[in-house]
């Protein structure tokens, strides 16, 4: 009994554990003295897309210079048309290199890792990371949970078969 209940915990863990995986996603655009900070999800849902030319995401919150948000649309497009993106409310700042998602302009997933971006002559370097919070994900949770009960339970159960074992004592 013990190993099926062993089995099980582990067999819930292994499901659970792909939920651990984070949904958002940091972007960084940093040159020219200005850095750009917003967030998106991993796979987004398009607000208007063209197939094979670009998908455009909008009223997202954008930071600029950590001082302020404010929201534009961004535009991102695909290898056909220059890739790269644009922030369409921020000066129209137009940033043309490589192609930053993977799939149709309807279904986009980005891609992760640092992007050099150019605008005209001018270099940016653009960052795509998981949301680094510090808040752990529900999956997580979970899964330490399931942890902290099967440790529990396996003290609870070893604890009550020392206290149902007869006492061996040495009495004259």
């Amino acid at each position: 009994m013990r190993t099926v209940y062993q089995v099980l915990v582990l067999a819930f863990a292994i499901l659970v554990a792909p939920v651990v995986k984070a949904d958002t996603l940091d972007f960084t655009i940093t040159g020219q003295g200005s850095t750009y900070t917003f967030s998106l999800d991993s796979s987004p849902t398009p607000d208007l897309d063209v197939a094979g030319v670009f998908f455009r995401l909008d009223n997202v919150l954008v930071n600029v210079d950590n001082m302020f948000g404010q929201t534009s649309n961004i535009n991102f497009f695909n290898s056909f048309a220059a890739g790269g993106l644009s922030l369409v409310d921020l000066g129209n700042l137009a940033l043309s290199g490589p192609q930053l998602y993977t799939g149709a302009e309807a279904s986009p997933s980005f891609l992760t890792g640092q992007f050099t971006l150019m605008s005209g002559l001018d270099a940016y370097n653009l960052t795509i990371a998981p949301e680094s919070s510090p808040v752990p994900e529900p999956g997580g949770l979970v899964l330490l949970a399931t942890g902290a009960a099967a440790t529990l339970r396996s003290i609870t159960r070893r604890n009550a078969r020392s206290s149902s074992l007869p006492s061996l004592s040495n009495t004259p």
